[in-house]
């Protein structure tokens, strides 16, 4: 018996959402240079790192597919939020513990996130963008990241910071929660902009992107030549 395909196969269609935009080439190289640099590192962050881009590049994926499809894709992007929020701060953790001891404050923070996602989720549903646990989560985020640079500036220790892969994971990091804290705060007068035909808001993010994966891949590199 012979199978008949009753539709043919959209190989366009299928390409529009696998293929990287212009926001996501940055996150598809920050993968390629993670498994590249990372896959061989013995230390959980750096290969849970891997992982994460992995995380990322899916929601990418999929959010295109269910916005074409569904019409919304916002529910994927408020699940891709839990994974945001566990990763960076187990970044920040790994690198401000050698300073300090935080543990106890961070597991806290971290915990009044996760509970103001769920109370936010409870009641608005999983198909409203989770905009305020995001903006909490940048404030923190950012106050991590400057925690971490005062507690930097304090070490009496010599650190080559052109080859310190947590100073440029951090910067990176501080640098998109600190741009994205604003554009949140600040968010209706950037969607009313426009430079062209593109929106102020989808420039600014692709923006903050390029620099955080750009300085991420950066710190991969010099994980890389730490190992040596």
């Amino acid at each position: 018996m012979t199978g008949k395909i009753d539709a043919p196969l959209d190989i366009l269609k299928i390409l529009k959402y696998i293929l990287p935009t212009t926001s996501s080439y940055a996150e598809l190289l920050c993968l390629g240079f993670a498994i590249y640099f990372l896959s061989k590192d013995k230390a959980s962050f750096w290969r849970i790192s891997i992982w994460y881009l992995v995380v990322v590049m899916v929601t990418e994926v999929v959010g295109r597919y269910c916005a074409v499809t569904y019409r919304t894709n916002l529910f994927v992007y408020n699940i891709y939020t839990l994974f945001e929020i566990s990763y960076v701060t187990y970044g920040f953790h790994t690198f401000i513990k050698q300073y300090a001891d935080i543990k106890k404050w961070i597991i806290a923070i971290y915990g009044i996130i996760l509970l103001i996602y769920i109370t936010f989720t409870s009641i608005y549903g999983i198909n409203v963008y989770n905009a305020f646990t995001i903006s909490i989560m940048s404030v923190i985020f950012v106050i991590y990241g400057l925690l971490y640079f005062y507690l930097l500036l304090k070490d009496e220790n010599y650190i080559d910071l052109k080859f310190h892969p947590a100073f440029w994971w951090v910067g990176g990091a501080l640098i998109f929660y600190f741009g994205s804290t604003l554009a949140n705060f600040f968010d209706e007068i950037i969607q009313q902009k426009f430079l062209g035909k593109y929106n102020t808001r989808s420039i600014i993010y692709t923006t903050l992107n390029f620099f955080l994966y750009g300085l991420w891949v950066y710190s991969f590199i010099c994980r890389a030549r730490q190992r040596k």
